[in-house]
């Protein structure tokens, strides 16, 4: 028996419900940034895996799929020629609702007017659109998938002796700082992987400031936890990811400390990881055919 067509009032009241429960799950998620060491580090482990994914969807990603490793709407997967399997729960993540300007619709109607039906259609479709909200939309991760074999796309690995090379010069031309001379070290005698560990954490530290993450043990575990996403973005073996200290504390915001913490953590690590590919793209682009 075919289905009956949903209504826009089933649409509005399946979407409102959709909505409440990714909200659920997101202050859930807060929770448990505050309590556990363990889903504070899954977070970051989702975000540095997920990195087209925005740090809130990375964060609700991680609460519903912990091991996630590739995310997509169905549609994105069956372009891909997989599908999700029957029987799978789809993962809820924040999407954009947008709509297109009032410029746009009356750029589209007086084209209409003039009889222009077919420019009318192309502006009907490449008019702006403004995010006017988020809702809850579904997605899956390839685990709940199946079909043809499928090779996310990933960008060639970089050798620590690279990465570790990229940091320094970053820190000297940013900083106007030798991090041998400021930390003690001579990172060249340092076994690479280790350099690295201790370049990313000096990279967080100059880009989180203490005014930005101000309660004792707030400001350290924020640097850590954002090194630990660019080492593990970079392909090395990261140093802890450390729960900030931010449990029990109420703001009048309407989302937790812990969301700002987060995010913050997030988009640092993102941030220097993709200084230090770039950089390193740039490097092999000039350097002279063998």
């Amino acid at each position: 028996m075919p289905r009956k067509p949903m209504t826009n009032e089933d649409r509005r009241a399946y979407s409102a419900k959709m909505r409440g429960e990714l909200e659920a799950v997101m202050d859930r998620a807060y929770g448990a940034m505050v309590t556990s060491e363990d889903f504070w580090a899954t977070v970051m482990r989702a975000a540095a895996t997920l990195t087209d994914r925005s740090p809130v969807n990375s964060i609700a990603i991680a609460a519903q799929c912990p091991h996630a490793t590739r995310v997509l709407s169905s549609g994105d997967w069956r372009k891909a020629g997989r599908f999700p399997v029957k029987g799978s729960t789809s993962i809820r993540i924040w999407t954009p609702i947008k709509r297109r300007s009032e410029e746009a619709q009356d750029a589209t109607a007086a084209t209409a007017d003039g009889g222009g039906q077919q420019d009318a259609a192309t502006n009907a479709e490449g008019g702006e659109r403004k995010v006017s909200g988020f809702k809850a939309g579904p997605v899956f991760d390839i685990s709940q998938t199946d079909g043809d074999t499928y090779e996310p796309p990933a960008a060639a690995p970089l050798a620590a002796e690279v990465i570790r090379d990229v940091l320094v010069s970053q820190y000297r031309d940013w900083y106007r700082e030798d991090p041998e001379q400021a930390g003690g070290f001579a990172f060249t005698q340092e076994a690479p992987d280790n350099a690295v560990r201790i370049l990313l954490y000096g990279h967080a530290w100059r880009r989180i400031t203490e005014a930005a993450a101000p309660l004792p043990g707030q400001h350290a575990a924020e640097v850590a936890s954002a090194a630990h996403v660019a080492a593990l973005i970079l392909g090395i073996a990261p140093g802890p990811a450390v729960m900030p200290p931010l449990a029990g504390i109420i703001t009048q915001d309407k989302k937790p400390p812990i969301h700002e913490s987060a995010v913050r953590a997030i988009e640092t690590g993102r941030a220097i990881a993709h200084a230090v590919t770039t950089a390193a793209e740039r490097r092999r682009e000039l350097a002279p055919a063998g």
